[in-house]
């Protein structure tokens, strides 16, 4: 019964999420574990802790049979397999730190709710291991149940896995303030917590502007596909010169499209690109995902189709066409028209998505599974594209999820642009969650976000974490909004996890002073 009780309460969680959000379920949850696990006992505090996990990623990883099933050929079973291999593996991250705190409490006799702040603390630390381990997937952190509530403040300073550990030690907290025991350590700790919220609430880290910025978001809703006819491509092309120019009734300063919209490089329509950009008024700027050409490599990119320097170059390869230039001449001009214009190429791509690991070495298996995804190439240049004279933290799909990777290090960009296709999730939790990714990153950095997404849900977040505007998922339309721009850095994106790393070593040595003196005088 405890077994299934396990699985029930990393179930439970998930409830704190988007976009049921019954946040208070993640401190039961919290609590439970703590209450079910007996670290005396390691196979059993495995067993249990190996439960709660799977139940907790299980909803954080089904939708990726969706995923597999549009991106290749893989048997359903085997697609349900290689998920729930995966969710193990993910599961070992919370299994980890609890073999390691059960042995701590075992061998070296340390009190049980030392061992317990241990565990939090390696929670948190493994938790950011996943974030970068084997490319990471910072998908599903257990600080994200802390959007919309006192602890957003905590973001700009020691983001969301900052709050994972927050929330894992006010969770102690509790349990021993009902049950009357250690009272005076626990709330010397709650008290610790509470005079930084009372210093940081509400602080504005970045300076706001009071130059207004007239967006347009173009959400089409077109169903992805894995390859594309002539006529679908040109009926794409359509209902995005539909709605561009549907878009420019309001007079917005930027329009923005979802991530690679048409399923050719850009290289290749240039004259579609240029047909529209011609005909927008100069102040107005067209920010589309798109995959580009350059060196026989493809690049998952963001690019600016009104920049100046976009248009004077496609001008001068018409002028070079016209002349009769030579097609490999022509061809090499093409590539770098895009590559030297105002855009951003995607550094974190999706392995298994965008591209294989260690191709050459597992061919034999990849073809076993009838996995035969092109590879993309990664781009290696800083995130900040020019839209007039604006400055844009640019983050495609994937990307969001990534706390560490996606913090603004300039200090004059004015707000965060986000482009992705959740349709390859399917109708499920997996667009809710992935939204509320670019939730905490506006939080951390302190930001407006603008965000389109092919089939939704496309949004503005406001820097305080509220979603001022957006669209439903798989619904066709446009947002007309307005955002600030803002200037400066946030602790979290000056010093990234630094401060947290010593907000836990503080309470770590507080701890072990606390629970284990007698130890230290033997």
């Amino acid at each position: 019964m405890k077994y299934l009780l396990c699985l029930f309460t990393g179930g439970l969680y998930t409830l704190s999420f988007s976009p049921y959000n019954i946040q208070a379920l993640s401190f039961v949850s919290i609590i439970l574990l703590f209450l079910i696990l007996d670290l005396q006992n390691t196979k059993d505090s495995i067993i249990k802790s190996l439960l709660f996990a799977i139940g907790y990623f299980s909803v954080g990883t089904y939708w990726l049979e969706n995923v597999i099933n549009y991106y290749t050929d893989i048997n359903f079973y085997i697609a349900v397999l290689l998920v729930f291999i995966f969710t193990i593996y993910l599961s070992l991250f919370i299994v980890i730190p609890v073999l390691i705190s059960s042995l701590f409490i075992q061998h070296l006799k340390f009190n049980k709710n030392f061992a317990l702040i241990l565990l939090s603390i390696l929670i948190t630390c493994f938790e950011i291991i996943r974030s970068f381990l084997f490319t990471g997937y910072s998908w599903f952190n257990f600080g994200q149940s802390a959007i919309g509530t006192p602890l957003d403040s905590f973001f700009p300073i020691i983001g969301v896995h900052g709050n994972t550990f927050i929330m894992f030690i006010i969770s102690l907290i509790l349990i021993n303030i009902v049950k009357g025991i250690n009272i005076k350590f626990f709330t010397s700790i709650l008290i610790f917590f509470v005079i930084i919220y009372l210093n940081i609430n509400n602080k504005n880290w970045t300076t706001i502007s009071n130059e207004n910025i007239s967006i347009a978001i173009v959400q089409p809703n077109i169903n992805n596909k894995l390859n594309y006819s002539t006529s679908e491509i040109v009926e794409r092309m359509s209902i995005l010169e539909s709605m561009i120019f549907k878009s420019l009734l309001s007079s917005p300063d930027i329009i923005l499209l979802p991530e690679a919209p048409l399923s050719i490089p850009s290289n290749e329509i240039l004259n579609y690109y240029f047909k529209i950009s011609e005909n927008i008024p100069s102040n107005t700027s067209i920010l589309t995902g798109s995959f580009n050409r350059h060196n026989e490599k493809i690049y998952n990119s963001i690019i600016n189709i009104s920049d100046s320097k976009f248009l004077t170059s496609i001008r001068n390869y018409k002028k070079d066409f016209d002349a009769g230039l030579s097609k490999e001449y022509l061809a090499n001009e093409q590539e770098n028209i895009i590559i030297n214009s105002n855009s951003y190429n995607k550094k974190h791509l999706v392995p298994f998505g965008e591209y294989l690991p260690l191709r050459n070495i597992l061919s034999v298996f990849y073809k076993f599974l009838s996995l035969n995804t092109y590879d993309l190439s990664a781009g290696n240049s800083n995130n900040s594209i020019k839209v007039n004279k604006f400055i844009a933290h640019a983050l495609i799909c994937y990307e969001s999820i990534f706390s560490d990777n996606a913090l603004v290090k300039n200090p004059n960009v004015d707000f965060i642009v986000n482009v992705s296709n959740d349709g390859w999730f399917g109708n499920s939790l997996a667009p809710y969650q992935h939204l509320d990714s670019l939730v905490m990153r506006s939080l951390e950095n302190q930001r407006f976000s603008i965000r389109s997404a092919n089939t939704g849900i496309s949004a503005v977040i406001n820097p305080f974490g509220e979603i001022v505007d957006y669209l439903v998922y798989e619904e066709m339309g446009v947002i007309k909004s307005k955002i600030n721009s803002r200037t400066g850095l946030t602790p979290l994106a000056k010093h990234g996890y630094k401060i947290l790393y010593l907000l836990m070593f503080t309470i770590f040595i507080y701890s072990s002073i606390y629970f284990n003196i007698r130890i230290f005088r033997r």
